[in-house]
């Protein structure tokens, strides 16, 4: 590859490609190697980062500032950590409207004292008209181990559930909506959300939560492959258990896109021990963020990474990791 294609951030194998050749390979280290949402470092505490390039910064549900908060605080509850304090930086384009950066601002404000996160530093660069598409956020996050629990876990077994907390795709279709890409009467809300509270009810409940990873970029498909090759083992879903917005699949149906690709921002693949199960789902069901959860799916061996989904229609087909840029950018 001559040149960096805008598949390398797709969150599909491409990215990973990018990740493990040119990353891995360079900076290899044990706290890196995991590739999970965050890093443990030393005292409990977790640091994550990322970065937020969404247009338009304003979409049904949510804007760029929003999005930016709840996927730190997303990140860090990933790694069952509590969110406590956080940079930002701005990368603002030289004529964006002031009035739209102080909605923008007040968006992450909003979000950051429900939760009682601090802004402890950051940063601000103005670029020259036409060499940006408004604005870009990236934020750090830096949160502590909570009741010192560890994730993700290094041990899993046959039969863990895998659980998904809602609906696909609802982030993806509402920015595309935004953009004039696609058309449809009615709305649909960016499932865009902080799920900090239902994590952290699980972790106080003394499940035994093995792993968590929101579904950003790549969609669902990305998140089940990662966490196979993390776990070195062999999953098996189930499509009719798939939460669905009917709307959304309408949409997916009439413009030819793959509805497990398309990211969320409100939304979490949650593993625990099959014994645990009930009692997850009956926490999650007390949250409106998280009601809609069900079991997916469940580890059925200790193999070769590997993600099998049992299709609504009877049959068993591989659910590989994304391997393109179907859509533009949504995150």
């Amino acid at each position: 590859m001559d040149k960096v294609r805008i598949t390398v951030g797709s969150g599909g194998k491409k990215t990973q490609y990018f990740i493990n050749n040119e990353i891995i390979s360079r900076f290899s280290n044990e706290k890196l190697n995991i590739l999970a949402d965050g890093a443990h470092i030393d005292n409990n505490m977790v640091i994550t980062t990322d970065s937020f390039t969404v247009y338009p910064p304003f979409f049904d549900g949510g804007d760029i500032g929003m999005l930016s908060v709840c996927g730190m605080i997303n990140d860090l509850a990933s790694m069952g950590a509590e969110p406590k304090f956080m940079t930002m930086s701005l990368i603002i384009e030289e004529g964006f409207p002031f009035i739209d950066l102080k909605n923008i601002l007040d968006s992450m404000k909003k979000i950051t004292d429900k939760h009682n996160i601090q802004l402890v530093a950051g940063d601000t660069k103005v670029v020259e008209k036409g060499k940006l598409d408004g604005i870009i956020i990236n934020v750090t996050g830096i949160g502590y181990r909570y009741r010192d629990i560890f994730l993700p876990a290094k041990e899993y077994k046959v039969g863990d559930k895998v659980i998904l907390t809602g609906p696909v795709g609802e982030h993806s279709v509402a920015v595309l909506k935004s953009r004039g890409i696609v058309e449809f009467d009615g709305e649909i809300i960016s499932d865009v959300a902080p799920l900090w509270d239902p994590v952290r009810k699980l972790i106080d409940a003394n499940v035994r939560v093995k792993f968590i990873r929101d579904v950003t970029r790549g969609g669902l498909s990305a998140v089940l492959n990662e966490f196979a090759f993390f776990s070195k083992t062999k999953i098996e879903i189930y499509e009719d258990e798939i939460p669905i917005n009917e709307k959304v699949l309408s949409i997916c149906d009439i413009y030819g896109f793959d509805i497990y690709s398309l990211a969320c921002e409100g939304r979490l693949v949650i593993v625990v021990d099959s014994e645990d199960v009930e009692n997850t789902l009956y926490l999650l069901s007390q949250n409106d963020l998280t009601r809609d959860s069900k079991i997916i799916g469940r580890i059925i061996e200790l193999s070769k990474p590997l993600v099998i989904m049992n299709t609504q229609y009877g049959g068993k087909i591989i659910m590989d990791m994304p391997s393109g840029e179907i859509l533009p950018r949504i995150c």
